[in-house]
């Protein structure tokens, strides 16, 4: 939606969408859960904000979670079973100490 909102953008790599790793120092987070779906056409994107963070002086834990799937598969199909497991890492997520 972001390419659309903001006609005046830097597509992918825009600063809005990708940060530069120095500025992951920043985030106030200790960990990070990010999903991949292997049939999105933004996974690439999201493969660099992963890979980014990794480079970045952050420091926290990161989780990475990818399903067979395409875009926003979960809501398109939200009773298969990588709907339902999505869900249930979500929730392990939010729900460590």
């Amino acid at each position: 939606m972001f390419l659309y909102i903001c006609p005046e953008n830097g597509g992918l790599e825009d600063r809005r969408l990708r940060p530069p790793p120095e500025d992951f120092k920043r985030l106030a987070c200790g960990k990070m859960l990010i999903f991949f779906a292997a049939g999105d056409n933004l996974r690439g994107a999201g493969q660099l904000y992963h890979e980014d963070l990794k480079k970045s002086e952050w420091g926290g834990s990161v989780d990475v979670v990818e399903h067979g799937e395409g875009h926003v598969f979960h809501l398109f199909n939200s009773d298969c079973e990588n709907a339902a497991d999505l869900v249930k890492r979500f929730g392990s997520f939010i729900n460590q100490k």
